[in-house]
């Protein structure tokens, strides 16, 4: 899931420089708030989910994202 992730991410963010781990705090990310959301919108996208405000309101790291999707996408 975290490799699937960093794909997104790096498309997103048009970087591949940065790493992201489980533990990487999502403010702590070069992107903009348009970006997070941009972000959101490609995971949406990806996994053909829709992602509740009060889900994103509670992503605060990486894995947070990854257990949500490993939850919801399975």
């Amino acid at each position: 899931m975290l490799a699937e992730l960093q794909k997104l991410f790096n498309d997103v963010a048009g970087r591949e420089d940065i790493e992201l781990t489980p533990k990487t705090r999502l403010k702590d990310l070069p992107l903009s708030s348009l970006g997070l959301v941009q972000l959101i919108c490609a995971i949406e996208d990806e996994y053909d989910i829709e992602v509740s405000n009060s889900a994103m309101k509670s992503f605060k790291t990486v894995k947070d994202v990854a257990q949500y999707l490993e939850k919801t996408v399975s």
